[in-house]
């Protein structure tokens, strides 16, 4: 991510990426980079696979925000981790969506006491 001055202030340049963003994405690609050498193929061959260059599968691997999501879904579902990607963000497994969503709904069958 780049900055420049302007007379307003600092602009941001680039994907604006938290701090466990950053972590989750810099894990990411390191889980992809270890199931790649262990079954020892190349960058290239990797990339050849994902249909992206040497260069932006390196980038997907350092955890770059800038890889579009579609590359780091297309290298998860090369290296067999496609249950595990349905499974991130599966409304069935999101309990506090679903007490949220709970609380939020009228009680049915009782009657509401008026102060």
């Amino acid at each position: 991510m780049g900055y420049k001055l302007n007379k307003m202030g600092p602009v941001v340049h680039g994907p604006l990426t938290s701090f466990p963003g950053e972590q989750a994405l810099k894990r990411l690609g390191q889980n992809i980079r270890t199931a790649r050498l262990r079954r020892g193929e190349s960058e290239e061959l990797a990339g050849q696979r994902t249909g992206v260059s040497r260069h932006t599968w390196r980038r997907l691997e350092q955890g770059s925000p800038k890889v579009a999501l579609g590359v780091l879904v297309e290298a998860l579902v090369a290296y067999g981790f496609s249950e595990q990607l349905f499974d991130l963000a599966d409304p069935e497994l999101d309990l506090e969506g679903q007490a949220r969503d709970a609380a939020r709904r009228p009680m049915r069958g009782r009657k509401q006491i008026r102060a």
